[in-house]
């Protein structure tokens, strides 16, 4: 009877477990091969102990519930012991040879390879570089997303548990011409675990590259991801950045982006979102001196009961520069979509064009969509529009590709993967765009599968 009663105790006291809890069980064990790293995730405890998790009465998170996030205990995914089949299918070809494999949020020797890269590129993964007492990982790690997201319980949760994450630096004047595939992968097991991981990109004065960022779940079981990615542009430089999120239909992915642009910079970003049952993606760019350029577009595809939530953050501190984003989203199903972008220009800030737009294609009665573009504006002299739309399929559309021979599939497919185009185009990597208009036709089929089984 003791016994039963203490299995019991054990199971209820796992059901109880909080992030916090986890977190003091796991942090300390982290500790060790790193001076350097101890510091960055002794401070990401301290942030977590300090700083509430959001709840629905802040206006940043009204609309959206992370009760699916709290309920459940989650171990740290590099403790568990997983079988890991093969992903070669998902490798890029262009990256063939400049590729930085992650399972679980641990670094993949075995599958990762950068041959192709400059071998005045630094590249790597950050344990191995922080072991080796990296000054450049030194320098870059931790700054730009501390100062972009300071009382964010989130980016301190990541860097509380930062064990491994990507680490690019690209020196003065330098042109990558290979694009880097940084593949996360995310693979099946009982228990639901959490993983970290983290990116830094460095790009140095009149430098540029392509980076990849993919994120993976090769089953359908839960865990959270939480990843963070810090950019920094010197001047002149130039950072292609693409963001695919594929993982687990039951995930839930936090994603946390903090960019900063330096004079004549161009920083190009590209989110796609197609998986997790929850998402929530956080770009923060900041404008460092005058004379800049930043995208950041996004594509959302959601169906069933997926939650996708962008909060995007555009500031404009000094004079001339130029933004753009231009958000879509295909909702069907349950599916709810909430988009809340700012631009933010300063008093100083003058000269500034800035385009932000949020276009909503609702495929589905029931279906959700809460839009929000938001200008905030304290100069004189400048040209900032904003706007949001939310439409459906014409009908007359559909009935004109219809009669010239086209089935039911194949006429929504073209008017939907026409309103995504606008985004995979400017993709510079060929078989990125490839795969992407893949997931619309399969995001398409699906759709058209479920109203004919109804």
């Amino acid at each position: 009877m003791e016994n039963s009663n203490n299995q019991m105790a054990k199971v209820k006291q796992k059901k109880e477990r909080t992030f916090l809890q986890d977190l003091l069980n796991f942090q300390g064990s982290l500790n060790g091969k790193s001076q350097f790293l101890d510091k960055v995730r002794l401070k990401g405890a301290e942030g977590v102990r300090n700083t509430p998790f959001p709840t629905k009465k802040l206006e940043d998170w009204k609309y959206i519930s992370l009760r699916d996030l709290y309920r459940d205990s989650y171990e740290l995914a590099s403790e568990l012991d997983v079988e890991v089949p093969d992903f070669s299918e998902h490798y890029l070809p262009e990256s063939e040879q400049s590729r930085l494999v992650f399972i679980n949020g641990s670094y993949s020797e075995a599958h990762s390879t950068t041959e192709a890269l400059p071998d005045d590129v630094t590249i790597g993964n950050i344990a191995q570089l922080a072991a080796e007492d990296n000054e450049l990982l030194k320098e870059h790690l931790n700054t730009y997303a501390q100062n972009n997201f300071e009382d964010d319980v989130f980016t301190a949760f990541n860097s509380a548990f930062l064990k491994d994450g990507a680490f690019i630096h690209v020196p003065e004047g330098k042109t990558v011409d290979t694009p880097i595939h940084l593949l996360n992968i995310q693979t099946d097991a009982e228990e639901h675990y959490f993983a970290t991981p983290r990116t830094v990109i460095a790009a140095e004065q009149d430098s540029e590259v392509t980076v990849i960022e993919d994120h993976i779940g090769l089953a359908d079981n839960k865990y959270f991801n939480l990843p963070v990615v810090e950019v920094n542009l010197e001047e002149g430089a130039h950072v292609k950045h693409t963001k695919i999120q594929r993982d687990s239909r039951k995930a839930i992915h936090i994603a946390r982006t903090a960019a900063f642009v330096a004079k004549h910079a161009d920083y190009e970003s590209y989110t796609i979102t197609r998986g997790a049952k929850l998402s929530r993606n956080e770009p923060r760019i900041s404008q460092r001196d005058e004379e800049v350029e930043f995208t950041v577009d996004g594509l959302v595809l959601i169906d069933g009961d997926q939650v996708s939530d962008t909060h995007s953050v555009m500031d404009h501190r000094f004079s001339h520069a130029e933004s753009h984003q231009l958000h879509k989203c295909v909702i069907n199903g349950k599916a709810h979509s909430v988009f809340n972008g700012k631009i933010f220009v300063q008093r100083d800030a003058q000269k500034i064009d800035s385009f932000q737009e949020n276009r909503n294609l609702l495929l589905s009665r029931k279906g959700l969509v809460n839009t929000k573009p938001q200008l905030e504006i304290f100069a004189d002299d400048v040209v900032c529009t904003h706007g949001a739309t939310v439409g459906q399929l014409e009908q007359d559309e559909l009935f004109y590709l219809k009669s010239r021979g086209l089935n039911e599939q194949q006429a929504r497919e073209l008017l939907i993967y026409a309103f995504a185009l606008e985004t995979i185009e400017n993709i510079s990597v060929d078989s990125v765009q490839e795969l992407l208009a893949e997931e619309v036709r399969n995001f398409t089929k699906r759709q058209l599968d479920s109203e004919l089984a109804v």
